[in-house]
């Protein structure tokens, strides 16, 4: 039989304890290290970037059609301008009419008396319905204050009534200008009460509108050489065009001479740019 010694050491209790395990990250470790990181390369990525956008911009310029680069000399842009002058051969005139009355619908009717036997006069001398047109047509109540037979209690300083009514309509008739005389004459015969704004004009303009335009572009051409030779540079490519054509408008007065009516004005303006090389 085996003698148990008590003053022994424990055999469980004398194991030596081991030390407990330890994070792998130390508690002071810097929690704003991913953080730097992140930025640091997300910096360097926008420097790439940015380097590619500036290298993508350059070298679309590059061989297309000549437009202006870094290394290249530039553009010319030109303009310039050809005027024609024409006989006008239309003629426009407002004739206007006024009609009063106390009675609206009467005066409303013989209003529209008057218009009718004005267009039909003005077709009469072969001018085309669509030709003719209202341009204003208005009506104005006439007021003033009565006291007669009013109850001046109520009205004191009077009741205020329509008078009469007024209507005004202005007709623009456009017509060939050797027309302009006979349909002043024949509206004034059907009781128009005025005749304003006789204006002479170029009908179907269009086509002098391309003469003129043709003039002003081979102008700008022509402009265009004389300065690449001064510059002793060549014309590339043609990178922009515009234009605009405007005609100033003449009125004459109705006392006039309707003979001598001068001539219309057409100018049109081109403005061109040529790259160079």
């Amino acid at each position: 039989m085996n003698d148990i010694n008590f003053n022994s050491p424990d055999p469980i209790n004398s194991i030596p304890k081991s030390e407990p395990l330890r994070p792998i990250c130390k508690k002071n470790d810097d929690p704003n290290g991913v953080l730097k990181l992140f930025l640091m390369v997300f910096s360097v990525f926008l420097v790439i970037l940015s380097f590619s956008i500036i290298y993508n911009l350059v070298s679309k310029t590059q061989g297309a059609g000549d437009i202006v680069t870094n290394e290249q000399a530039g553009n010319i842009t030109v303009n310039a301008s050809a005027t024609i002058y024409v006989t006008p051969n239309e003629a426009s005139v407002n004739i206007g009419i006024e009609t009063t009355g106390v009675s609206m619908e009467e005066v409303s009717l013989e209003n529209e008396r008057k218009a009718g036997n004005i267009i039909n006069k003005a077709q009469a001398e072969g001018v085309l319905a669509e030709d003719i047109k209202v341009i204003e047509y208005s009506i104005e109540p006439q007021y003033q204050k009565q006291t007669t037979g009013v109850d001046l209690n109520q009205y004191p300083e009077g009741k205020v009534i329509i008078s009469f009514y007024k209507i005004k309509e202005v007709i623009q008739i456009k017509m060939p200008i050797e027309k302009v005389e006979s349909v002043i004459a024949s509206a004034l015969d059907a009781s128009a009460t005025t005749i304003s704004d006789l204006t002479f004009s170029v009908k179907d303009r269009d086509g002098y509108v391309e003469i003129a335009r043709a003039e002003a572009i081979l102008k700008a051409k022509e402009k265009a050489q004389k300065i690449a030779n001064d510059l002793n540079v060549k014309l590339s490519n043609l990178i922009s065009y515009s234009d605009n054509d405007y005609t100033p408008v003449y009125s004459e007065s109705i006392s006039s001479s309707l003979e001598s009516t001068g001539l219309n004005e057409i100018t049109v303006n081109a403005y061109v740019t040529y790259s160079i090389k």
